[in-house]
């Protein structure tokens, strides 16, 4: 899973980083469409050439169609289960700030001794509050990315290296 260091940073290059992760993630879902049709007509030739003898079933390429997804399954379920923690630490974090927000308001209210203060107080906590929800709305969007970067993955890697192994081996 990525990890985003700069928690507090600006926004904009965190946005940035998390819609360059999304277009990434695009990228591999195209390649892996296109990797997955060759693979599959590398192996439909390959059960059609065997069915003239039934000793040919016994190719490994066979049980490693099934093996493969079994362990993209797992890898991804693994990689999705982690950051699920993610989301998390993005609610804890947002619930937090909130709730540090709303302390700030009342821990200002006591020492209040004018109209003037209390505008103060309400700018600070309007401030604090708008602050927490930004960085926490973007560390939810960080950690969407980051899942579903880590989701698809696994079967990015199996699939492009079946369709490789399988055009070096019809070559």
């Amino acid at each position: 899973m990525a990890v985003y260091k700069a928690r507090n940073g600006d926004p904009a290059e965190r946005l940035c980083a998390v819609a360059n992760q999304f277009a990434k993630t695009g990228m591999r879902s195209g390649e892996m469409g296109v990797a997955a049709a060759q693979t599959i007509g590398y192996r439909t030739a390959m059960m059609a050439a065997a069915m003239g003898n039934p000793v040919d079933f016994a190719n490994p390429e066979f049980v490693r169609m099934g093996s493969e997804k079994v362990e993209a399954s797992v890898e991804a379920f693994h990689a999705v289960a982690t950051g699920i923690g993610e989301f998390t630490n993005a609610w804890m974090a947002m619930v937090a700030k909130q709730t540090q927000a709303a302390s700030l308001v009342f821990g200002g209210l006591s020492a209040c001794r004018s109209p003037a203060d209390l505008a103060t107080i309400q700018q600070k906590a309007f401030a604090e509050a708008m602050d927490a929800g930004i960085h926490a709305s973007l560390r939810f969007v960080e950690a969407a990315a980051a899942l579903t970067s880590a989701g698809i993955n696994p079967a990015y890697r199996k699939v492009r290296a079946n369709a490789l192994r399988l055009a070096r081996e019809q070559a």
